[in-house]
């Protein structure tokens, strides 16, 4: 079986130099091919490529087209190298062309799709004589409109401000009416004539320092509180005069005084 095996494979050797014997194009298609065999062998598929095409151009000889479609495949031109394939296809040898064909399927199969080019679709001219659609003029009603919602948001705001001091107001009165119950637990009456404590003493100094807050919670919570229900009715109305004044004049007595609170609007 051996020496069989060799004897086929020097008469392969043989036909196959036999094979390149020819004219001066043959002679040099075959270099080529040798060039070609080492580029390929060192990986420099692009020279491999050249120096194949070259020769199967001098020499006509279908097994490069075998050569120069594994050249392809190795540079990623998978459908070139399908199709050279193909064209070797009715030269291969029965044994080797069912192997061959699968081959040229999968090179197709993994071969990416053709990039197809759109062409630009011009986009249609508008007509000179088209009617230019004006744009809305605001209309007065529409700025009062405006102005009625500010002036809820600043009716609202007011709202709460009055709303808040007026608390903080009633937050100090009653602790200015605990301050006088200790005043009365700290002084007593003798012979026509009050005598309180040292306790009792600070509780006095309390008592006018938060009567005197709460007195000026009440005076801003109230104005506040006037101010912001002007500018509810006003925006609820739609309309405002052209000069409107609303002047809210609160006076409040505490234990040392009077203090006066007044808003102009």
């Amino acid at each position: 079986m051996k020496a069989s095996a060799w004897a086929v494979l020097i008469a392969a050797l043989t036909s196959a130099t036999l094979a390149w014997a020819g004219p001066a194009d043959d002679a040099r298609a075959r270099r080529l091919f040798q060039q070609g065999d080492v580029a390929y062998a060192e990986g420099r598929y692009d020279d491999a490529l050249a120096a194949f095409e070259e020769a199967h151009r001098l020499s006509q000889r279908p097994r490069l087209l075998f050569n120069i479609g594994n050249a392809l495949e190795r540079l990623g031109k998978l459908r070139e190298a399908a199709a050279a394939l193909e064209k070797y296809l009715p030269h291969a040898k029965p044994t080797e062309k069912a192997t061959l064909e699968k081959r040229i399927q999968n090179l197709r199969k993994r071969a990416p799709e053709p990039e197809v080019e759109l062409e630009d679709t011009p986009e249609p001219a508008e007509p000179r004589d088209r009617e230019q659609t004006p744009r809305p003029t605001p209309s007065p009603s529409d700025a009062l409109d405006g102005r009625s919602s500010a002036d809820t948001t600043l009716g609202w705001v007011l709202l709460g401000v009055g709303g808040a001091a007026a608390a903080t107001g009633t937050a100090f009165g009653i602790m200015a009416l605990t301050a006088r119950k200790d005043i009365d637990a700290g002084c007593r009456h003798s012979s026509g004539q009050t005598l309180c404590d040292a306790s009792a003493r600070d509780a006095v100094d309390r008592d006018q320092r938060y009567s005197l807050f709460a007195d000026l919670g009440w005076g801003v919570g109230l104005a506040a509180l006037g101010a912001g229900t002007y500018f509810m009715l006003t925006a609820s109305s739609g309309e405002r005069p052209t000069r409107a004044r609303s002047f809210a004049d609160v006076v409040v007595v505490t234990h040392g005084g009077a203090v006066r609170v007044g808003a102009d609007f």
